[in-house]
């Protein structure tokens, strides 16, 4: 007899593989349903769930070490009751996915411990099946969870005016070459020897771009007074004008904003090229002496639960940097302020929070 829970987990898992989101609730079923899948693939008896901590699904997430998850940020961060409406949500939004589960007549269910309180009993979590019955049954039920709260961790409807901020830590930051160079363990002294040696290869950069442009528009001016000199041998000097102008605009411009903003965008070359966002923080040390340091700050958007990483303001926003959200970049954008690590809606035409709210 075939095994009901691998066969609803499976198709679980094909359609989260199918319809992607890049959110980080979709990132907590996904990491459940691939540890249910594991138990049961090393498992000659019936179904034993996989019961996980929030710690260790947030960690998992989060790509770090649980023992680096403080028990209150991931209470905070996994909530049982938006796990159970995002499972919910996701099935019915995608006709494929609800009609496979209608046919194998059951569907994939978020089930917890309670928890007694206290440091040592930790609320576990993990999926199970159950049956789907008659549209009126399932509705009436429906109607029934929404007045009796199950779950003590099921709060107000969330405030989605604001954010709070993550500082990813230096070491989970994948470094290019040129920053191990130059930074060690991820930050540098600005008036260290690493530091002024990379200060002086900045302005040596600069320095050759300027002579680059203008030596190719004087052989572009003077070329009919250079009988030896070709127009493809032109054209390649020529072309060195648009290298010099990606340098000074992505590469030196960010660099030279970052004593004033305190916060850039990392530039090419400064990430490892795998990782596709990283920030560079500035920052005084108990000397008063300016450190870089390599970073990136996330959040979570209340309004879909995807990511927010931190992007230029313009050409909508006034602010230099703004947190906009990777599902919806120029719906979803959020205020930064790196000391308060606080994020606020920022109004958009035709686009408010009462816009979200429904109200």
């Amino acid at each position: 007899m075939k095994n009901k829970h691998l066969t609803v987990f499976n198709e679980l898992h094909d359609q989260l593989l199918n319809y992607p989101r890049d959110t980080l609730w979709d990132k907590y079923l996904q990491i459940i349903v691939n540890e249910q899948l594991r138990k049961i693939e090393y498992s000659d008896e019936g179904f034993e769930p996989e019961k996980m901590s929030r710690q260790q699904i947030y960690a998992k997430a989060k790509k770090i070490d649980e023992k680096r998850v403080d028990s209150q940020t991931a209470k905070n961060a996994v909530k049982t009751s938006k796990l159970e409406l995002t499972l919910a949500a996701f099935i019915d939004d995608q006709p494929d996915c609800k009609r496979a589960f209608i046919d194998l007549g059951y569907q994939p269910i978020i089930v917890t411990s309670a928890s007694g309180g206290g440091s040592k009993n930790k609320t576990l979590i993990w999926m199970d099946i159950e049956v789907i019955e008659s549209e009126d049954v399932a509705q009436e039920q429906i109607d029934e969870s929404s007045v009796v709260e199950s779950d003590e961790e099921l709060e107000d409807t969330e405030d989605v005016s604001s954010i709070i901020y993550e500082r990813k830590a230096t070491s989970d930051i994948k470094l290019s070459l040129l920053v191990r160079l130059f930074f060690k363990k991820g930050e540098l002294k600005m008036l260290s020897v690493s530091g002024i040696s990379l200060m002086l290869l900045l302005m040596l950069s600069a320095l050759l771009d300027i002579v680059i442009v203008i030596y190719s528009i004087l052989v572009l001016l003077l070329l009919s007074d250079l009988p030896s000199f070709k127009l493809w041998q032109a054209m390649v000097f020529v072309v060195f004008i648009p290298f010099a102008y990606l340098n000074w605009r992505y590469f030196l411009m960010p660099l030279q904003s970052l004593p004033r903003h305190r916060v850039i965008k990392a530039p090419m070359f400064f990430a490892n090229i795998n990782a596709d966002n990283t920030d560079i923080e500035m920052y005084r040390n108990k000397d008063k002496l300016n450190i870089a340091r390599i970073t990136e700050f996330t959040a979570v958007c209340p309004i879909c639960s995807g990511v927010i990483e931190l992007a230029n303001g313009k050409p909508d926003q006034k602010q230099p940097l703004v947190g906009r959200c990777k599902e919806a970049p120029h719906a979803h954008v959020y205020s930064f302020d790196r000391m308060t690590m606080k994020g606020y809606f920022l109004s958009i035409k035709d686009y408010s929070v009462n816009n979200v709210l429904g109200l």
